[in-house]
């Protein structure tokens, strides 16, 4: 098997991750807003696109952190691909998170 061969798996999922993402996050009210925004307009429009702003930022820390949090904003963003409501999705990370932090506050 040649490099090539042994690369195309990685490329379809890696292809099939980014139709993913683009499939959910077009769903999102505000993301193309927020995508297509300037800097200066982030804040105002992050307030105003709460959800939208939640699934960006996820996508950035997605390997964030150490294991564990990692697994945490992997786990926010594979709810996120596969419909999950995204008020759930943030009720689920905003849990994991603070037990996460409870957990390490004194290492």
């Amino acid at each position: 098997m040649n490099t090539i061969n042994a690369l195309n798996p990685v490329h379809n999922r890696r292809r099939d991750l980014i139709e993913r993402e683009q499939t959910a996050f077009d769903s999102i009210p505000g993301m193309a807003v927020l995508r297509g925004c300037t800097p200066e307009h982030i804040p105002e429009l992050e307030a105003q696109y709460p959800d939208a702003s939640f699934a960006l930022m996820i996508t950035q820390n997605l390997f964030a952190g150490d294991r564990e949090q990692n697994e945490i904003h992997q786990r926010a963003y594979a709810a996120i691909l596969n419909g999950e409501p995204i008020n759930g999705v943030r009720f689920k990370y905003d849990y994991d998170l603070e037990s996460y932090l409870l957990k390490h506050m004194w290492d």
